[in-house]
Parts: structure tokens; sequence; C-alpha cells
């Protein structure tokens, strides 16, 4: 049911949270049951009562006296009592999502256990995981903390059960690889170098910020939608953008390039409309040709 619209989302959670209308639902789930007078812990008057309710919500149908779970009811199920954790038990990622499944506001300075929070949402989120937005800030929002009491970026998990499409990165030819390289003349954006070991192809805009999944036809992309998309980078380089786009998810401000707060767009705060776009770390290659023209200016 993943990519499910929020008025299905809302049914499961109210029978996941209502401990009567999951074990009725869980009750249903091995076939048909009949509701009988007498001792039977089904007939009652609070269980008809719920079973009205899911039989209106299309979850539960009735074949006279008998209640079925109907194939959207066997979903509802599912997503209702199944544990979604996407994480190996014991580690910090998967106390990560315990501590969000609450779907209550967390503070990443205290409460979620990864020291690279932005990196676990970026992996929650690939898995089909909604988070509470608020405009301009990302995946989050700044609360005051009672526990630190500090103001510190919090998350909330809308759902503890995933309800969007995966977001997939696609596989790359090891020739568009090629052509990549060849096209920027196997030279590193940030620092213009070439060095001597195999230069990455990276995305301009970080996965961390991605909202679905690639989609690329590389064999047809013309040479200004590769420049517009891709840059080369050091290993070393690759994985210095990355840290500083996951703070930039993390603080909702973009961190100066190479220490020079200069943005050729926008300005040091993320704003949705603008996105990466005239941040350093996005493009370096438009970044420097934006400031020499203004020093030539």
């Amino acid at each position: 049911m993943p990519g499910m619209d929020e008025e299905t989302a809302e049914l499961i959670q109210s029978v996941r949270r209502d401990p009567q209308r999951k074990a009725l639902v869980s009750h249903l789930a091995d076939g048909p049951k009949a509701v009988k007078s007498g001792s039977d812990t089904a007939a009652n008057a609070d269980t008809e009562a719920l079973l009205a309710e899911l039989v209106d919500e299309g979850i539960v149908e009735r074949d006279g006296e008998a209640y079925a779970l109907t194939d959207f009811g066997e979903r509802v199920h599912e997503y209702a009592t199944r544990e979604w954790n996407p994480s190996n038990e014991g580690t910090k990622r998967a106390a990560t999502f315990d501590t969000l499944a609450d779907c209550e506001w967390h503070c990443s300075a205290c409460e979620l256990p990864s020291s690279q929070p932005a990196k676990d949402i970026q992996m929650l989120r690939k898995e089909g995981f909604e988070f509470v937005q608020n405009t301009g800030q990302g995946q989050g929002d700044y609360r005051h903390c009672e526990n630190c009491e500090d103001t510190t970026f919090h998350r909330k998990l809308k759902y503890p059960f995933p309800t969007q499409k995966s977001i997939t990165r696609q596989e790359m030819p090891a020739s568009f690889k090629r052509r990549v390289r060849d096209l920027y003349g196997g030279r590193d954006a940030f620092d213009g170098s070439s060095p001597s070991t195999t230069l990455e192809v990276d995305h301009r805009v970080p996965e961390v910020r991605w909202e679905e999944s690639e989609n690329y036809d590389y064999e047809s992309m013309s040479d200004e939608e590769v420049r517009e998309h891709f840059q080369i980078l050091t290993r070393t380089h690759n994985l210095l953008k990355s840290r500083k786009c996951e703070a930039c998810v993390e603080s909702g401000e973009r961190p100066p390039f190479m220490q020079i707060e200069y943005y050729y767009e926008g300005g040091q705060k993320y704003e949705e409309e603008v996105g990466c776009v005239g941040c350093g770390w996005y493009n370096p290659h438009e970044w420097r040709a934006s400031l020499q023209a203004e020093l030539d200016g």
C-alpha cells in the first residue's frame, strides 16, 4: 500500500492505536468468524458496535452472522500489526526508529541515539516513511527541548509505517561515468585538480534532499543536462560534501563553501523554492563564475 492517501493512513493508524480495534481485526485475520451469543468474547455489544464501524470503513464485510476481512481489511491488518523497523535490531539506526515510532516530536540533539540523524532520516524516507515538515526547515522543526533546555532541531515521524513509494538510486553505467569524467576534463569540481585517483561522479542535488527516485535516461542525456545534474569529485571531497549537505538538512542553513559566505542565488537559510541552487557545494562551477563576475564588476 505504499503511496497510500492520507485518509487510508489515518484509518490504519486508528486501528493500530486502538487495542480493541486492533485485536478484533487480528481475530478475523485467520478467517471468517460468527458472532455468537453466550460466553464467546466476541459476542458483546461493544464488539458488535466495533464490527459495524469496521464494516462501514470497508475493513470488514458481513455475510449473515459471519464477519470476515475484506481484501482492503487484510492490507489494513498487515500495516496495523506488522513491525516496520527497517534496520537491524541492536543498531543505533534501529533505536532511532523505535524512538520516532510514537509519532511525537523528538530532539535530534539529546533523544535520537545516532550521531548522524540526518542520515537515518534519509534512509527512512528512502523506505517510504513520511516526516512532518515545517516549511523552510525540511524534514523537521526547531523547538524548545525541555530535556536539554535548548532550542534544537526536532523530528516527528508522521506514521510508524511506510506510506510513500520508496526512493531508489539508479544504477549508473560505467560508460556514462567515463563520459562525465571526460566532459569535465578529469578535473575535480572543487579545486580544479586532476588527481591520479579515479574521480567519482557526484549528484549535484544530494541524495538526502531527494523527494523521488532517480529516472534518468543516461544514454540520451545532452552535455547540458549532464552538467546540470552531475559533477566529479575526489572521494574525500565527495564525503565532505555529503557531511555539509547533511548538516544543511539538520540545521536549515546552507554552509559556506570553502569558508566563504557567498550564494549566487538565495541566501544562507535553506528555502524550498530555491533548493540547493546558489550554494557552492551544489555547483562550484557556477559559484566561482558568479563570484568572479561580481569581483570583476
